[in-house]
């Protein structure tokens, strides 16, 4: 469990102990009350620190100091009056919460459940579209596939990247340099693309052993396979897709 979730069971834990305070003409003492209190003071703090974003305007309820004393020891006093903006605070944390949740769930339902394949010259790009398509189940998009409408190479690009929730990038060695076999640097430009358009968990990379890979992305996550034998990472892709997409 994040930190952010344990938080949030702390806020629920909270509200729940508040609301099983049995109240005594209104009242209860410090011993039962006192440490609930400076709980939420703590988890508050806590969360206007890791989720700025929803809470930095979150009303600073101001701890209540004891109403007085009273019984035979003298023990402090609070009244449920004292309490109830703490309560409302704690109500409305975790509406938000809830909220924002239920829209993060709507978000990802509306991504297109489409997969986006970029490749080089290889042909090996036909078999994952193949594969995509009849094994998994899910429906592919190729840019040479799509009718150019007058748009330029980047257009295009971007409003069919905008029909997909997915990439899968054929990473092949068509270019050499020297003594390096590299991948076409359209293939290198959309690596970048589609990390940045749908998220580092949406793009997987297929890339065929002895190709560079270019030391900016360096520690990038990828799916090896023997040269012209795309089809040995059918059994990883179908793992990642069914994770993000099914």
């Amino acid at each position: 469990m994040d930190k952010i979730s344990i938080l949030f069971a702390k806020f629920a834990g909270l509200q729940k102990n508040f609301n099983n305070i049995a109240w005594s003409s209104g009242r209860t003492g410090g011993s039962i009350v006192e440490h609930l209190l400076s709980q939420f003071d703590k988890c508050r703090i806590e969360l206007k620190e890791l989720m700025p974003e929803l809470f930095s305007d979150l009303p600073d309820v101001k701890i209540p100091e004891p109403y007085g004393r009273g019984g035979i020891k003298g023990e402090t006093i609070y009244t449920i009056y004292q309490v109830t903006p703490i309560l409302q605070n704690i109500d409305y944390i975790l509406e938000v919460r809830t909220n924002y949740r239920v829209g993060e769930k709507i978000e990802n339902e509306a991504r297109p459940q489409r997969v986006f394949i970029s490749h080089g010259r290889s042909k090996e790009w036909y078999k994952i579209q193949a594969y995509i398509e009849k094994d998994i189940k899910l429906e592919s998009l190729e840019l040479a596939q799509e009718p150019i409408l007058g748009r330029t190479v980047l257009q295009k690009l971007n409003d069919e990247a905008g029909r997909c929730g997915y990439a899968v990038i054929v990473m092949t060695g068509d270019d050499i340099v020297g003594e390096e076999v590299r991948a076409r640097e359209n293939v290198m430009h959309e690596v970048g693309f589609f990390q940045g358009k749908y998220g580092l968990q949406n793009v997987t990379l297929l890339h065929e052993e002895g190709v560079n890979i270019p030391s900016n992305i360096h520690g990038l996550v990828y799916i090896p396979f023997p040269k012209d034998t795309v089809e040995a990472t059918f059994g990883a892709l179908s793992r990642e897709l069914k994770a993000q997409l099914t």
